[in-house]
């Protein structure tokens, strides 16, 4: 989808929000308004933003700038006869005007759930996170590099509520990434499955796989994910592992850790009504993103697209005293670390400091 039409589609979707917003207010107005029936099932679409704006300060070589990290503006809601929708988009995501979510789904019965649309395929947990549920300026390596998919397909979610809480879900999508979904055809693409227990409601422990194709041969990859994390109102504990395994050995597998800890304490008086103590350590091995085509040199093995990394990250999080959006200060200093070399110009030492606002 080029990005004219993108642009269309998002500012239609930005009159579509406004005129559901208003037209329940303007048809209040009317004095020969009959008295409306109440659908079952129907709510008025909850119409939300998320605004992320920045400074960064690079250590090595010293450079600065401010960025739109986000503008978000979505919609979702449910509809008669258990049915519900999502839409989404980013018009500032790295510069570019990006549709995030675009679904509709169906619940069948109970605790069952189905949708289709341009939506998050069920693997891992930090890729799930939305910019208002990060724990850190920067998503971890995990998210960012090694997943993050978002793909038009199939999702099916199931919960079991005995003897404890589980999660199982599944999908299918093209594996194109939302490109030339109306034109293309596509072999088999992703197919990914999670499953999510709660032994206690402060504890859940996450195993999920996924087999995709990349873009460059069509060389299927099989990735499996495994994590846990323990939260309660002042702690959040979290670790998370991937592996990624090529056929043809088409590429070394790839290794990814992400694990970090927050504490937050209340602040009863003042500006601020709460301060969280962040840190994180993540890693990755030399990655290769599948679509950038062969090594010239070894024309069977796919390019290598980021090298191996660590990177210590400390973070404080001072949250405003707002009864009605949620405001967050983010400040993050990022420590990284590349043993064989191939930094990339954006990821390297750096301090952040980042407003987040959530409508």
């Amino acid at each position: 989808m080029n990005q004219i039409l993108k642009k269309e589609i998002s500012l239609l979707l930005v009159v579509v929000m406004m005129w559901m917003t208003a037209s329940p207010l303007l048809a209040g107005t009317q004095s020969d308004k009959k008295e409306e029936k109440s659908v079952p099932g129907l709510s008025m679409p909850k119409i939300r933003g998320t605004l992320r704006g920045r400074y960064e300060y690079q250590t090595g070589p010293a450079m600065s700038r401010f960025e739109l990290r986000n503008a978000r503006l979505s919609a979702d809601g449910t509809l008669p006869l258990r049915a519900f929708y999502k839409m989404e988009v980013d018009f500032c995501d790295e510069g570019n005007v990006k549709i995030k979510d675009m679904y509709a789904g169906l619940i069948p019965f109970k605790n069952f759930t189905v949708s289709i649309g341009e939506q998050r395929m069920p693997f891992t947990i930090d890729a799930h996170r939305t910019p208002q549920t990060y724990f850190f300026a920067n998503r971890s390596f995990i998210c960012k590099q090694t997943q993050g998919i978002r793909d038009v397909g199939i999702r099916m979610g199931y919960t079991v509520t005995a003897p404890f809480r589980m999660i199982v879900e599944g999908g299918v999508s093209n594996g194109s990434n939302y490109a030339n979904e109306k034109t293309a055809w596509h072999k088999p693409g992703i197919f990914s499955f999670r499953l999510q227990m709660f032994p206690y409601d402060v504890w859940n422990l996450s195993a999920s796989v996924q087999r995709a194709h990349t873009m460059s041969g069509n060389i299927y990859h099989t990735d499996y994910d495994l994590a846990t994390y323990y939260e309660d109102e002042r702690w959040h504990l979290e670790f998370e592992y991937l592996h990624k395994h090529y056929q043809q050995q088409a590429f070394d597998d790839i290794h990814a850790i992400d694990a970090f800890a927050s504490y937050h304490t209340p602040i009863k008086r003042g500006f601020f009504q709460g301060i969280s103590f962040r840190g994180r350590y993540d890693y990755m091995t030399d990655f290769s993103d599948g679509k950038s085509g062969f090594d010239e040199q070894n024309p069977t093995r796919l390019l290598l697209t980021d090298y191996e990394r660590h990177r210590m990250t400390l973070g404080v999080v001072l949250h405003v005293r707002n009864p009605y959006f949620l405001t967050d200060l983010r400040l993050n200093y990022e420590n990284y670390w590349y043993p064989h070399g191939g930094a990339k110009e954006s990821e390297q030492t750096k301090l952040v400091a980042e407003l987040l606002i959530r409508f």
